[in-house]
């Protein structure tokens, strides 16, 4: 499907105003601020103390992980551009039918509006593409054989982190270490390139609107461009791209089964007139099967439950189809 990549580089350099399609109503007020985030080193010894605290009182903050090397970082975001100009050729055999509807629909809505993420988006790694790269069906010299290579190694790294992540901030809860993997079930990691062209008129779009991520825990790997911003009371501020780091943020099932003592964070992604933004976004998340409710342990009479049991499954059908933006935790 063609999108706001394809549009602009039909332009051929003439784009000089934003499409009123693109147009978001009210338009994007500059923010020169930037949020001051903790950074949660994975090799201090003060890993788990400095993790609970940051999921308590930022939801978003840095991660130092020294398995995602700088070097890997800029194969995976380098390759990436090399992919950004070729359409998917190759569909992604076995995926869940509802999760598969929901890919969909997100990719309508894309072409829909800017400000919904109307970009150039690419999943780079899903459970079932590894074959097509190993049987030799995607030759191994293309530019997305070997970003799969590196996404491939990139992905069992942050998939071994999200799980010690989930395991620290169990007990951050008061709870058993495995119990929130216990709730995520058969837990899924879906890695996706997101390519967000220069605009003419930054004031009048957005690369994404502000929203909350659907899924456990959200690990982001940028460029130096900048664009990514959180809110913060009323007021957004800019996160600063910082090399060598990830920026991770939580999702709603996380605030769900912690009964909101763990929040997902509304963020949203500017463009510029200047240059285009890469970014590759690693989202772990529960099946879609996984009953999600607060968990029973943190449910009193003095703490009652916030908000309403519902599958993933359900969850992410009501999100991208009635509930497109914002905060998207369906309170009790």
């Amino acid at each position: 499907m063609a999108g706001i990549k394809a549009f602009v580089d039909s332009c051929n350099g003439t784009l000089s105003s934003v499409p009123e399609r693109y147009m978001m109503p009210n338009g994007a007020a500059d923010v020169s601020r930037y949020a001051v985030l903790p950074i949660v080193d994975v090799a201090s010894e003060s890993f788990e103390r400095d993790l609970v605290d940051a999921c308590t009182k930022y939801g978003m903050f840095y991660v130092s992980f020294q398995e995602v090397s700088i070097s890997c970082s800029t194969c995976l975001l380098s390759g990436c551009i090399s992919c950004s100009a070729q359409e998917p050729r190759h569909s992604h055999r076995g995926c869940d039918e509802v999760r598969s509807r929901v890919l969909q629909l997100a990719q309508r809505g894309q072409d829909a509006v800017l400000h919904r993420g109307d970009l150039h988006t690419r999943p780079l790694l899903h459970q079932h593409d590894a074959p097509d790269v190993a049987q030799g069906r995607v030759p191994r010299s293309t530019p997305v054989a070997r970003v799969r290579d590196v996404g491939s190694e990139y992905a069992r790294n942050i998939f071994k982190l999200g799980k010690r992540m989930l395991l620290v901030m169990s007990e951050g809860l008061g709870l058993r270490s495995n119990r929130l993997l216990e709730a995520f079930e058969d837990m899924v990691l879906l890695t996706r390139a997101n390519f967000y062209p220069a605009c003419p008129n930054p004031r009048q779009a957005l690369g994404m609107e502000g929203h909350t991520d659907s899924g456990g825990l959200t690990f982001v790997l940028q460029d130096g461009v900048g664009g990514l911003q959180l809110k913060q009371g009323e007021d957004w501020y800019n996160v600063r791209p910082l090399e060598g780091m990830l920026v991770v943020n939580m999702g709603d099932q996380l605030e769900v089964l912690s009964n909101g003592r763990y929040k997902s964070i509304l963020h949203r992604v500017m463009v510029n007139s200047k240059s285009s933004r890469l970014s590759v976004g690693a989202f772990l998340g529960p099946s879609l099967d996984a009953e999600i409710s607060p968990i029973p342990e943190l449910v009193s009479q003095e703490s009652p439950a916030k908000y309403r049991s519902r599958t993933y499954r359900d969850y992410m059908h009501e999100v991208y189809t009635e509930h497109f933006s914002g905060k998207n935790v369906y309170v009790a």
